[in-house]
């Protein structure tokens, strides 16, 4: 792992999310995470860590002006909710880590560096300690409206190198088209992107954003 946890932003108890464990059965409730943090997105690693994101690497969001929106990143923890561990010190958040086919996280960052204002949510991948974030499939599609604002909810493929996901907006909820992302139709400059839901536009970057 890259680092023991610290904390730095505080939320009242009553207003944080925690990660629970149960059977399928619906017994032996278990609560894992606790404390004045948001600790959410949890999957199971091979090696039986529990991977999820929190909000306890500290710092906050820039773009939300005085509104104090604190950073979540990518953590680990034992299945008992012992031995939490930072994985990711990326300054802005991650999402939903699930794990590919061979063994590493797959998961959503938001990263400005070289990317325009909204093009910044798309697919990363590391190994399970963190160590050698990676861009999935570039920063430059061939149409800027082509591409998803956000690509959310990402999961391998089974027996295949391919990626499904929802192509979500920057300003929205996670719910939009359903994609099937390949990186070996290329990267910067090619489309890896087929819409499995032809139906349904991108949000925002092809279709107005519906908000409550």
């Amino acid at each position: 792992g890259l680092g023991k946890v610290g904390p730095v932003h505080r939320w009242p108890p009553e207003n944080v999310w925690h990660i629970f464990r149960v059977n399928t059965d619906g017994t032996g409730l278990v609560q894992l995470t606790e404390g004045p943090w948001n600790d959410f997105d949890p999957c199971f690693l091979p090696n039986g860590r529990i991977v999820f994101i929190s909000e306890r690497r500290g710092g906050f969001g820039r773009c939300h002006g005085r509104r104090h929106v604190p950073t979540y990143t990518l953590h680990s923890m034992e299945p008992d909710g012992s031995d939490i561990i930072r994985l990711s010190y990326h300054e802005t958040h991650e999402w939903h880590p699930s794990v590919t086919n061979d063994g590493r996280l797959v998961y959503t960052r938001w990263d400005y560096v070289d990317r325009d204002t909204n093009i910044a949510h798309h697919i990363w991948t590391c190994y399970p300690d963190g160590r050698d974030p990676r861009s999935f499939h570039g920063n430059y599609p061939v149409r800027r409206e082509g591409r998803p604002w956000m690509e959310m909810s990402i999961r391998a493929v089974p027996g295949s190198r391919k990626f499904v996901a929802t192509a979500a907006a920057h300003h929205a909820m996670t719910a939009g088209s359903i994609i099937l992302l390949d990186p070996r139709r290329g990267i910067d400059g090619a489309s890896p992107i087929e819409r499995l839901t032809p139906d349904a536009l991108f949000p925002e970057s092809e279709a107005p954003v519906v908000r409550e």
